[in-house]
């Protein structure tokens, strides 16, 4: 009979040793007079290191779970280092660009253009930030930035008599190229207000969506492609070449497009109320309101106007912007 009881008393051990339920009762005296001396030793000596064994069991779990909290906090520590140093690293690369736009040479002002590119690609939280630098380095570096580009104070008549256009610099493609890259839909519109670009050749790999053109002097200037979405209230442009290019559901407000090429453009949804369309080439005044917006402001018709300086944002201290030589 030992040997059954040991079984017994092994498989109970056993059940409560691994936390199974429900619990072991205590054997009564009757299962103990089946036990041999061993056996009787070997449960009271089980029973007497079993506080012990719980105490190891709960100091190697908490050990355990200090060790997880420890590893934990560790990982959280090492990935915000990381993140610090990456944010340092992040603006002295932005220094070091913007600071290389300040440079006389072409060459390095294009590497800062290069390298708020990659920032901007890297990084792109700061893509608004490096998108609006650009915009302002446009503004800042525009063809009546000193030294003037001479057409910036040329006459009406005599940029007509001298019909070249002038291709925008290499650093200034660079920026309006990059910059319009960084210009996503829902996005603001790219700020380049009060721009001075007369008779400027804008490349036509540079599509003008969503930019934001007010007050900018723009006469004579030649653009290709696409216009769609973009903003030319008040904008100067008087000669503009506009021919084949898409003005759908651009905002044209107030702008002075007299004598402009309008050939083949495409007026779908454009705000044209109050703009000049005086003596404009490709478009006739039934054309334009068939598809645009317009009002009893909106001026068409071949009057030839006596004097279109008025035309144009800021002027030159001094200096009649566009003057119509008298």
């Amino acid at each position: 009979m030992a040997a059954p009881a040991t079984a017994l008393f092994a498989e109970r051990m056993a059940s409560q040793a691994w936390g199974r339920r429900p619990p072991v009762p205590r054997p009564d005296r009757d299962e103990l007079a089946q036990l041999s001396a061993k056996d009787r030793y070997d449960l009271w000596d089980a029973h007497r290191h079993r506080p012990l064994h719980v105490a190891t069991s709960l100091i190697t779990s908490l050990g355990v779970l200090l060790g997880v909290a420890f590893t934990a906090f560790g990982l959280v520590y090492t990935a915000r280092t990381l993140e610090s140093a990456r944010e340092g690293q992040l603006t002295d690369r932005y220094s070091k660009a913007v600071e290389q736009l300040a440079s006389p040479a072409v060459e390095v002002r294009l590497g800062g253009i290069y390298a708020l590119e990659r920032l901007a690609s890297d990084s792109p939280r700061d893509r608004p930030t490096v998108r609006d630098v650009l915009a302002a380095y446009l503004r800042n570096r525009d063809f009546c930035a000193p030294p003037p580009n001479p057409t910036c104070t040329a006459s009406i008549r005599d940029m007509y008599v001298s019909s070249t256009t002038t291709p925008l610099a290499t650093d200034l493609t660079a920026a309006l190229t990059t910059a319009l890259a960084l210009t996503a839909d829902g996005d603001d519109p790219l700020d380049l207000t009060g721009a001075r670009f007369p008779r400027a050749q804008f490349p036509e790999t540079a599509r003008l969506r969503r930019v934001d053109l007010s007050s900018a002097d723009l006469a004579f200037a030649a653009f290709g492609g696409d216009l769609s979405s973009s903003t030319f209230r008040n904008a100067c442009l008087t000669y503009g070449r506009l021919h084949d290019v898409d003005l759908r559901g651009a905002d044209l407000t107030g702008a002075d497009l007299y004598h402009a090429d309008l050939a083949g453009a495409r007026l779908d949804g454009a705000d044209l109320r109050g703009a000049d369309l005086r003596k404009v080439f490709g478009k006739t005044p039934a054309e334009v309101r068939a598809v645009a917006k317009t009002d009893e402001n909106t001026r068409f018709g071949d009057d030839t106007r006596p004097d279109p300086s008025h035309c144009g944002p800021r002027r030159p201290p001094e200096v009649e912007l566009h003057a119509w030589p008298r």
